[in-house]
């Protein structure tokens, strides 16, 4: 699967200039390990370095902070070495709005409290 196509990096460049502020900017994408541990939801990409991806991610816990692109594009999730995925159903929606629900435990796509993310 390809995690970041033609369209999801121009997006993501294009939301470059808003920096970490997540009130201006929408998620973009959403990529995760379906085996496990790990959501990364995408906020911006350097358009100068295409490599760096600016994201609010859970492994632990809920957090903003960047991420490389190589990275996620390369990592294969033990035991069986599965790459991770990107959530085809997932429709950009405000970042601030999202980061709220998900810190607070409630689901992005309903208005009833959920600890999924």
């Amino acid at each position: 699967m390809i995690l970041f196509t033609n369209q999801i990096i121009q997006d993501l460049t294009a939301q470059y200039d808003r920096g970490s502020a997540l009130e201006t900017q929408n998620i973009i994408c959403k990529i995760f390990n379906p085996y496990g541990a790990g959501t990364w939801y995408c906020l911006n990409m350097d358009p100068a370095d295409e490599d760096y991806i600016w994201c609010i991610a859970h492994i632990t816990e809920w957090e903003t902070g960047s991420v490389l692109r190589s990275e996620l594009e390369t990592l294969l999730v033990p035991p069986f070495g599965l790459p991770l995925e990107r959530d085809l159903s997932f429709q950009p929606m405000n970042a601030k709005t999202a980061f709220d629900r998900l810190i607070t435990g409630q689901s992005l796509y309903s208005s009833h409290a959920s600890k999924e993310g």
